[in-house]
């Protein structure tokens, strides 16, 4: 059985008004806009689910030079979702001149978030790779919502991949107290596998820069896990800054950032 108060806590949806309206409108966006511009499709392997879409700036020769690269990992408690949730998230990036990749990755049960985990920094490298075919990569920002931002502290954790700095959104950073919720059933995690997964209790010592942020409408519990992680960011020496969007809740946040 799981905890039903720890339940409640951590589930955003009774924490908003029309979750499938925000989803729906998010996939509408994402899908015009690959229509307009189509993105450069990449696979991972045999998992069709680790795949990423990778939008560069129509007005990008290779004379160009450097660009920089925002991509981001898809939340979804991850069980949920896939890459092309947060391909809306592009538009206003191309507008700028960044380049924008939307990163996928196989799901639980048949896939474990160690394997995700991996799935995630092999896209990043496939993107920047990708990216120096069409004038190269300047400055790389990893963003990442709910579970996304888990992942994406994880794989700049590892190493291996540069990254210049996150954009974490209303995530999952200590994973311990969803061991007795709805949420593991797909999971399996006991506490101390779940433990080693939270980067709250990581090294955060090689972390880059992060921009922490929290929706007003959040659940409480996750825009305490916000701040306990930027606290706990600070007094590992490392540079981070809290962000609190009024007025925005858990799925139409990434809307308002």
């Amino acid at each position: 059985m799981t905890d039903e108060t720890l339940d409640h806590a951590y589930s955003p949806s009774r924490f908003t008004c029309d979750v499938e309206a925000t989803l729906a409108r998010q996939a509408v966006a994402g899908r015009e806009l690959a229509a307009r511009q189509p993105p450069l499709e990449l696979v991972d392997g045999d998992d069709s689910a680790a795949r990423l879409d990778l939008f560069v700036p129509e007005s990008m020769p290779r004379s160009e030079g450097p660009r920089p690269l925002m991509a981001f990992i898809h939340g979804g408690y991850w069980q949920e979702l896939d890459h092309t949730a947060t391909d809306f998230l592009a538009e206003g990036l191309l507008a700028r001149g960044m380049a924008f990749a939307s990163l996928g990755y196989g799901l639980a049960p048949a896939t474990s978030i160690e394997a995700m985990v991996g799935q995630c920094a092999r896209g990043l490298e496939m993107a920047i790779a990708a990216l120096d075919e069409h004038g190269g990569a300047g400055p790389v920002i990893l963003g990442g919502h709910s579970a996304g931002a888990q992942l994406a502290c994880r794989v700049a954790a590892a190493g291996g991949v540069r990254i210049d700095g996150l954009l974490l959104v209303s995530g999952v950073y200590d994973l311990t107290p969803l061991v007795d919720t709805y949420v593991n059933a797909p999971l399996g995690l006991d506490r101390a596998r779940a433990r080693s997964l939270s980067p709250r209790f990581g090294d955060l010592s090689t972390l880059p820069p992060a921009r922490v942020v929290i929706a007003e409408h959040d659940p409480p519990a996750l825009r305490h896990q916000g701040c306990d992680f930027v606290a706990a960011l600070c007094a590992a020496d490392r540079e981070a800054a809290l962000v609190d969007l009024p007025g925005c809740d858990h799925f139409d946040i990434l809307e308002h950032l």
